[in-house]
């Protein structure tokens, strides 16, 4: 039986418009009708799994929740919530202490894509060498790549030599001539005793901190929310710094490094060049000579080995060659291929104007179900959104100090309150809220509500709330 702890954290930025920090790309469905994290999911179901543990960001537990609750599974799951990203190292510590020290851990990141077959394959093959191992796995590289970390092995014993972090290109050449380096894919298999043996040795102190974290986290409704205070002074370090590069060279304790070859499909999915790769590599030359990648309400007039993808309207693309072109609701990405790693300045970009679009779609979801702003901001005097909220669901008991709103429902059964009333509101029918008065909405019916929300006032933010009451956790 194996733990298998899936690494859902990060923000995929080279992926924006489509990933956004509230909404990043793990938790998307990019490849096929599942998210990353649901592919990572049933790539690892035939292997007998004895519970499975998701870590991820704490603004996206919910999201992970629902997201697991869509595969329907038998297997016992475990959310861990961080407050902060603190990069793999805590995060393996984390898992390994919430494990039985004879457990096998199979640790994997949810934005690679394997063949799911031959991956469950070499993870067998590697579960004969957890004895007093550390098991990693090696793709053979294909070209001299400088976007990967690699591993040294020793190629007729499996022993793990040495971890190496991105080469620049002539070393990354050298790698690949060499013969015995291999693409580092990021996965793990090991004893939780034998992990946490190497934590004892290398990193004390981030061991020390993680078990004074889980003795101050709190469990509610499935979610198990790390101590912020106690976490964050976790040192964010990548587990190829703090353990593995040292066990290589270790003398001092018998846990070894062992690598198993992984020659088969593999992608991490960190740029729209990669996913236009991935996307098109099963295409049939004779049904897409141009080798596009197209999603959405696209015409294509004279284009080649691009990536287009439209969100909601009509995108149109007449003679270029190798671009990528992202439309959204609020915002357009058009870049060359080659240079799609450069995304990230524009988030940054972004970052430094406080942009919102860095942070969240037009569509934003909640844990009681989502809204979307069809006109207007934060400053223009006016807003108008859609919401919709789920079966059972409410959103929190509220008031606002800087707005007044106008509720017309357009789909559904709800219960309204206002002030101290409360009302039963029907498709067609609508309230009004003033200014610092107490509301809240709550579907009582079967089906989601929708209802549309004009917003009047001179500042409209989200930061204009204050929060009495929550099933979520937030007052």
């Amino acid at each position: 039986m194996v733990n298998l702890v899936i690494l859902c954290g990060g923000a995929g930025s080279r992926l924006w418009p489509l990933s956004r920090e509230k909404l990043p790309k793990q938790l998307l469905p990019i490849i096929n009708e599942y998210t990353m994290l649901q592919n990572t999911i049933k790539r690892c179901e035939t292997l007998q799994l004895n519970k499975i543990t998701i870590i991820c960001n704490i603004e996206h537990a919910f999201l992970v929740q629902q997201q697991v609750k869509d595969l329907s599974l038998t297997t016992q799951i475990s959310i861990v919530a961080e407050p902060i990203g603190r990069d793999t190292a805590p995060a393996i510590a984390i898992a390994s202490l919430l494990s039985d020290p004879t457990d096998i851990n199979l640790v994997v990141p949810c934005d690679h894509v394997f063949n799911d077959e031959k991956f469950v394959d070499v993870i067998k093959e590697g579960l004969q060498h957890c004895a007093d191992s550390i098991v990693t796995f090696g793709v053979k590289p294909t070209s001299p790549e400088t976007g990967y970390g690699y591993i040294k092995t020793d190629i007729t014993t499996k022993a793990t030599i040495d971890f190496v972090e991105k080469p620049d290109h002539q070393t990354a050449i050298n790698y690949v001539e060499a013969g015995n380096y291999y693409w580092n894919a990021g996965v793990f298999l090991f004893r939780t005793q034998d992990m946490l043996t190497c934590f004892n040795t290398f990193a004390p102190d981030i061991l020390d901190m993680c078990k004074k974290t889980l003795e101050d986290s709190k469990q509610v409704a499935g979610v198990l929310y790390l101590s912020k205070e106690l976490f964050r002074a976790c040192n964010a370090i990548s587990i190829d710094y703090a353990i593995m590069e040292k066990m290589c060279k270790a003398t001092e304790i018998s846990v070894k490094g062992i690598t198993i070859m992984y020659e088969h499909l593999w992608c991490d999915i960190g740029s729209f060049k990669s996913l236009h790769e991935f996307l098109i590599q099963d295409e049939d030359d004779a049904i897409n000579p141009n080798n596009n990648v197209i999603k959405g309400d696209v015409i294509l007039q004279d284009t080649r080995n691009s990536y287009i993808d439209t969100e909601h309207s009509l995108v149109a693309v007449i003679g270029v060659d190798n671009l990528i072109v992202v439309n959204t609701r609020d915002s357009l990405l058009i870049c060359d291929k080659n240079k799609s790693q450069d995304v990230k300045y524009i988030v940054n970009a972004l970052k430094a104007q406080d942009r919102a679009e860095r942070i969240h779609h037009a569509k934003v979801y909640r844990p009681w179900g989502w809204y979307c702003t069809i006109e207007g901001n934060d400053t223009s005097g006016f807003k108008v959104k859609r919401i919709a909220v789920y079966p059972g669901k409410k959103l929190s008991l509220q008031s606002h100090d800087k707005r007044s709103e106008h509720w017309v429902i357009v789909k559904g059964k709800a219960n309204v309150q206002v002030g101290h009333d409360n009302l039963i509101l029907h498709a067609n029918q609508h309230v009004y809220i003033p200014k610092k008065t107490l509301h809240r909405i709550e579907n009582i019916g079967e089906d989601l509500l929708e209802f549309v929300e004009t917003q009047i006032g001179d500042y409209l933010g989200e930061d204009d709330i204050v929060r009495y009451e929550d099933d979520f956790g937030r007052v």
